[in-house]
């Protein structure tokens, strides 16, 4: 079977493309998010089972669809408790059930559906065959009669809570999303206690990093879907995203757009390109039977065909994407039941819009300067407020606000201009322009990503660390939150009298310090954070300080994380020298869903990392300690003496380089490591803090410190260096050049808008330079990725990706609590499996407690 359109499939396609996946779910409301081929009055209704086993409706809700296009409607549908209506109960289950009308003339957009109305198990609704049997066995579980959920229980004892993040459909290893769908079932027949919530953690969707045949599915999916609005023209290019190839993106992504992603030859461009990712990444109905081949692809674009003796490897790696895509949809039924029984929140990370999307002041500032840079920024985050926004906060899309976009987005057809499309990006927050530093300016009617959730006992805070940073200047590491968004993100929504805060963030709070070295030292090789992916909380020590004060006064703090692609846990001890406060900070990372690092730098870190922290001694928990102290403006007194203090061991060069370093890295705070210092060191000027940071041990095996490493993954680790100081070398060359073309570029458009433009033998040697400068960066690009290439190739270093610290496979992690009399505890259960499909399902744990330390418990002073 060849490859179909989806022009010529969708007559035949269920009504619900992708969906219903549960969303937000409280006493008083309930969200269930889906997305309709045709526009449609949805009615939620919510039931509770009685002792005679039938079902009782306990909630209803009733809206109307929004149309993206002709062939795609989406809708966020909530069943909201009324003054007559009963509450749901904390720790109770419930089923629901979504009816389906069309919208009559002169009838009201909230009347309910009446239950005659075609709903989840009517033929034609779920499925594509109206002769199915049983529609509903693809969303219920056995013993089941509709799709449910748990509500979040009073105990904390019995609260489970799954989370993970960065899911790429072509990613290396087994898809861990789908695992959700296992503990689900097996929950459910073994009595256990049920997840209650899943947190995905940032990157559900891989706008800059696309297979080629999946582009070009998805390219193909968007025009339908989006059938009906203006064709959509791609500023500075001049055409539709459908006319570039797979594969040919790259100069306009990296030097029209200005973005900065190393994988930018794929990237979705158009809102139809984005929309389409979305229902592929979770639902199989849009999928054709067969992807397209390469010659398939090679017919439409012929432009892309490869020169004869460069076909057989165009082809082979072409085939290796089509497998792991083919991989990835075997998985979907199961992630489309598992996200039907759970209640779903999201929190939007960089590759929903692009990889480095916000990172620092200078990438706001170039990409927010080019008009297809913020037409991509755009279609991103339109995207991501109808796909993922809107069922994270409810009430905000019920409100003024979310109303006017709603309706602006629902009325537009495509046009670039006008009251719709002006609605649309005011309600976005897109700044016009950036400075480079300071924060990004938002209108106050602009929607808002981050929120917040009650339960009875907990409270969740979700940070929006992407569009509220703080830049000092333009190349600076960024603050992933400004003083001001901390307060109102986390300030003015905390309740002190929940037992737990639990805080969301895309990228870990308490990164692993080798990782954030490296980051940090980086930077007198390479100034560009791009290259190092500088974005840590720890990187910016005046917001990562002014975070952990803040949430300190909740004294018992979980981290949940994801981005960084692999798993690991952390914590923190705090003192307060001036409060006399202390607070335990707890950090569990799961990550990736599907999207492993290969080669030797994984297994570096989860099992070199290990042993180096044995060679430095620090024995059981591996413990860092640290002193913090805040400078008054204009006070150089604490600066001074701390000099002075290092001044006087300043032979042992490798330890007083670092601490010389770091005392003058931030105006606002030093911290420094609390050992080696002469006594009575710091008696005219004691610490304002004193930090205790543990990295947790999981229950894997331990590794005895003295058995050696086998001598086959020490030569490849060696070799490895060799290749990886080459290609540092390349990477240092392709920097220049690319700043020269930047440079070159900006020269030239200058120039063109001048009032008088450089004559036109001055414009000819310009845009030769340009070229030239594009030929040398491709030259080195080929030149880097057979390096790459060469180090992905010692692919049985692959065997080393778990280590008694971090776990870099593939993952999804489950949070629970111990609530007793006398101790305070959280764990993270850790499900993942190697490449072997042979090698079942894996489990490993991290413990930690949540208890505050004792105030004598400190790390003393010298």
């Amino acid at each position: 079977m060849s490859w179909t359109p989806l022009a010529e499939r969708i007559a035949a396609l269920p009504l619900i493309l992708a969906g219903p996946i549960l969303r937000r779910t409280e006493p008083g409301a309930v969200t269930v998010w889906l997305a309709l081929k045709e526009p449609r009055r949805v009615t939620l209704r919510i039931y509770a089972g009685n002792s005679q086993g039938s079902l009782v409706q306990m909630l209803e809700g009733t809206r109307s669809t929004v149309r993206i296009g002709d062939n795609l409607h989406i809708v966020a549908v909530t069943a909201r408790a009324t003054e007559n209506d009963e509450r749901l109960a904390w720790g109770e289950r419930y089923y629901y059930d979504l009816f389906f009308q069309q919208d009559s003339p002169g009838e009201q957009a909230d009347t309910p559906a009446p239950e005659a109305a075609a709903h989840l198990a009517t033929p034609g609704v779920l499925v594509d065959n109206p002769a199915h049997v049983d529609p509903l066995h693809r969303l219920v579980y056995a013993g089941h009669p509709l799709p449910g959920f748990v509500l979040p229980p009073e105990d904390v004892n019995q609260l489970r809570i799954v989370h993970g993040s960065c899911r790429k459909p072509h990613g290396v290893g087994r898809e861990m999303l789908s695992a959700l769908d296992t503990a689900l079932e097996t929950s459910l027949q073994k009595g256990d206690q049920r997840p209650q919530q899943l947190f995905l953690t940032g990157d559900q969707i891989y706008a800059d990093d696309v297979a080629a045949p999946l582009l070009f599915a998805l390219t193909d999916a968007g025009r339908c879907l989006l059938e009906g609005n203006q064709q959509e023209i791609l500023p500075l290019v001049g055409v539709p995203a459908h006319k570039l190839a797979p594969g040919t993106r790259g100069d306009i992504v990296r030097n029209r757009a200005m973005f900065t992603t190393t994988t930018p030859h794929n990237h979705l461009l158009s809102l139809s390109e984005y929309a389409a990712m979305y229902l592929f990444a979770w639902s199989d109905v849009l999928w054709p039977d067969e992807l397209p081949g390469a010659e398939e692809m090679w017919i439409v674009y012929p432009e892309v065909r490869p020169a004869p003796d460069k076909r057989e490897d165009e082809q082979a790696h072409y085939a290796a994407d089509l497998g792991r895509l083919e991989e990835f949809r075997s998985t979907l039924p199961r992630v489309r039941r598992a996200l039907a029984n759970i209640a779903t929140y999201t929190i939007c990370d960089d590759h929903e819009i692009t990889d480095d999307w916000y990172l620092d002041g200078a990438w706001c500032q170039q990409a927010l300067a080019s008009a297809l840079g913020r037409r991509i920024i755009r279609n991103g985050l339109l995207a991501y407020a109808l796909f993922q926004a809107w069922g994270n906060t409810p009430e905000q899309f019920a409100g003024e606000r979310g109303t006017a976009f709603l309706n602006a987005v629902d009325v537009w057809r495509g046009e670039e201009t006008g009251s719709s499309s002006e609605t649309m990006e005011c309600m976005l927050g897109i700044p016009a322009s950036f400075s480079g530093s300071g924060e990004l300016q938002r209108l106050e009617q602009a929607l808002s990503w981050h929120y917040s959730y009650c339960g009875s006992r907990y409270q969740v805070i979700v940070m929006d660390t992407r569009t509220q940073r703080f830049y000092g200047t333009s190349d600076e590491f960024p603050g992933l939150l400004s003083h001001e968004a901390m307060h109102t993100q986390v300030v003015s929504v905390a309740h002190q009298e929940a037992e737990v805060s639990i805080l969301i963030s895309a990228t870990p709070v308490l990164g692993v310090d080798f990782v954030e070295s490296i980051q940090f030292w980086s930077r007198w090789r390479v100034r560009q954070n791009y290259a190092y992916d500088r974005e840590a909380w720890a990187l910016e020590w005046g917001t990562f300080q002014h975070l952990l004060k803040t949430t300190s006064a909740m004294q018992r703090v979980l981290f949940l994380s994801g981005d960084v692609h692999y798993a690991f846990g952390a914590s923190l001890e705090y003192w307060d020298e001036h409060t006399q406060a202390t607070a335990r900070f707890v950090n569990f990372t799961s990550s990736p869903l599907h999207n492993e690092g290969v080669g030797s730098h994984m297994a570096m870190l989860a099992v070199g990392y290990p042993r180096l922290l044995h060679l430095l001694r620090r024995e059981g928990t591996a413990t860092l300690d640290f002193f913090a102290w805040d400078i008054p403006p204009g006070n150089h007194s604490i600066l001074n003496h701390i000099i002075a203090l290092i001044g006087k061991r300043i032979l042992l060069f490798w330890w007083s380089i670092p601490r010389l370093i770091a005392a003058r890295r931030s105006p606002d705070e030093i911290i420094l490591p609390a050992h080696g210092w002469l006594k009575g060191a710091f008696g005219p000027f004691p610490p304002d803090r004193v930090y205790r940071l543990h990295y947790r041990r999981n229950t894997l095996a331990r590794l005895n410190p003295e058995e050696r490493l086998p001598l086959r993954m020490r030569l490849s680790m060696w070799g490895s260096r060799l290749i990886r100081l080459a290609l540092a070398g390349i990477t240092f060359i392709e920097t220049g050049v690319g700043q020269i073309r930047s440079a070159l570029l900006q020269r030239a458009e200058r120039r063109e808008q001048a009032p008088q433009a450089a004559p036109q033998p001055g414009r000819a040697l310009a845009h030769r330079s340009i070229r030239g400068a594009d030929r040398l960066e491709r030259r080195l690009e080929k030149r880097r990725n057979k390096l790459v290439s060469s180090i992905l190739q010692r692919s049985w270093l692959n065997r080393w990706k778990a280590g008694e610290l971090v776990v870099g496979y593939n993952n999804l992690g489950e949070i629970s609590f111990e609530w007793t009399g006398d101790k305070r505890s959280v764990s993270q259960r850790l499900w993942w499996a190697t490449d072997d499909p042979q090698q079942p399902l894996q489990v490993t744990a991290y413990v930690d407690t949540l208890e505050p330390p004792r105030w004598d418990a400190a790390p003393p002073l010298p």
